[in-house]
């Protein structure tokens, strides 16, 4: 258990040391999730997503060959949205890491695409944005529950921060106003 919220910068900094990224190359790793946007608290794991391509049992094998020796390892076959997926978990220097791989590309995975949709909408934001999404997950919620709060983005933040991956930058500034953001 953290007792402080490590930075961006640490975090990536341990996950280098642990060639991590070398390590998944092969997989398109993308590290996704709190940690990187500067939304995280001081219990959040680094996420990292992959393509684990059509032999989902090889890249279990990956996982474990690489990761195995790391603090409460443990990798499993998961579904999501009715879809195969491996997930692992493991801890590198206490900080708890979660890699979750799909036989499809990185690019279409909900969790890759909401990321993208969030980078997006801090960048284009006013960082009060930033400080109330992070407070809001203080308080209990998730990322993206967080978000569709800040934001007023309606009944279900997931599928609405989907939507939001590919509009154009105005359309963005236009929800972020609305929501009594400042736009950049």
């Amino acid at each position: 258990m953290h007792t402080s919220t490590r930075t961006v910068a640490d975090v990536r900094d341990i996950l280098d040391r642990a060639d991590v990224f070398g390590r998944l190359a092969g997989f398109d790793p993308r590290w996704v999730g709190s940690i990187p946007l500067d939304i995280h608290g001081p219990e959040a794991d680094a996420d990292i997503c992959c393509s684990a391509g059509d032999d989902l049992d090889g890249f279990a094998a990956h996982l474990e060959a690489c990761f195995g020796n790391q603090p409460g390892f443990r990798v499993h076959p998961n579904t999501h949205a009715d879809e195969a997926s491996i997930i692992a978990y493991f801890s590198l220097e206490g900080l708890p890491i979660e890699v979750y791989g799909r036989k499809r590309p990185v690019e279409t995975h909900e969790s890759y695409i909401h990321w993208l949709a969030e980078h997006r909408l801090l960048g284009l934001a006013e960082d009060r944005l930033r400080q109330d999404v992070r407070s809001t997950k203080a308080a209990g919620l998730k990322t993206e529950p967080a978000f569709g709060k800040c934001l007023q983005l309606g009944s279900d933040p997931y599928i609405e921060l989907l939507k939001l991956a590919s509009p154009g930058d105005e359309a963005l500034r236009q929800i972020i106003r609305t929501a009594g953001y400042a736009a950049r």
